[in-house]
């Protein structure tokens, strides 16, 4: 090797940029970066912190007695039943008069409607109960109505046998009728009550369906007149 080559090969292998400029101080640099990353992580905890979660609207509770189910007082329950009671007693009172027939055929419209006179006689009686009003008639007329469902057969009827029977007890029909429509009016005090005008149809269409037939009686008239509104005092 001659010198030449060596010299040469020194020089390139000496660090002049070394020798000449400072080495980056790439420590600095880093604590700069990390300084910055702080501020800007400090600045956006800061302004979520200040921001408060937006409410959820307040909804009042409703009230109890909004939601509650429609119910029927006491006093136009037992309206509802005393008319219900005065059309099923007007009925049996017709019926029983004819003996217990419909142009002269035996049938068992007596025994029925007694079923129907026992059964709202009997819801009745606690009804009327808790409105501190008399029981005693429903009671007699749920014992009563058995003994009319007992001579209502065909056999008996077709006999002869119980035809002043049916008569008399038409009689007792319409007594228990007269009773329980007083206690409509002293229960409505001469107002129309619920039900009322629909009962009084219900009467009305009876009677003219039995017109229609051929098979009316006087105590039908008796029996509208007694069912129509009563007239108020001013």
């Amino acid at each position: 090797m001659n010198w030449l080559d060596f010299i040469i090969n020194t020089v390139a292998r000496i660090p002049f940029e070394r020798a000449l400029f400072s080495p980056r101080d790439n420590t600095k640099t880093l604590e700069e970066y990390i300084a910055k990353q702080n501020k800007s992580s400090v600045g956006k905890s800061t302004s979520t912190a200040i921001q408060e979660p937006s409410k959820a609207p307040e909804i009042e509770p409703q009230s109890r007695t909004a939601s509650a189910t429609p119910s029927v007082s006491d006093k136009d329950t037992l309206l509802y039943q005393l008319n219900h009671l005065v059309a099923i007693l007007s009925q049996l009172e017709i019926h029983l008069s004819e003996g217990c027939k419909i142009m002269g055929v035996p049938c068992d419209c007596c025994a029925k409607h007694a079923l129907q006179a026992r059964t709202f006689a009997m819801e009745t009686i606690s009804i009327a109960a808790r409105m501190g009003k008399p029981t005693a008639i429903y009671s007699e007329i749920s014992a009563w109505a058995p003994t009319i469902e007992a001579i209502d057969t065909p056999e008996k009827v077709e006999s002869g046998d119980y035809d002043e029977t049916y008569r008399k007890e038409s009689g007792t029909a319409s007594q228990f009728r007269k009773q329980v429509q007083s206690m409509i009016v002293e229960l409505t005090k001469g107002e129309d009550c619920p039900g009322c005008e629909e009962m009084r149809e219900s009467i009305s269409s009876f009677i003219e369906e039995r017109k229609r037939k051929g098979i009316a009686s006087p105590e039908d008239k008796r029996v509208k007149k007694l069912s129509e509104k009563p007239a108020t005092g001013k």
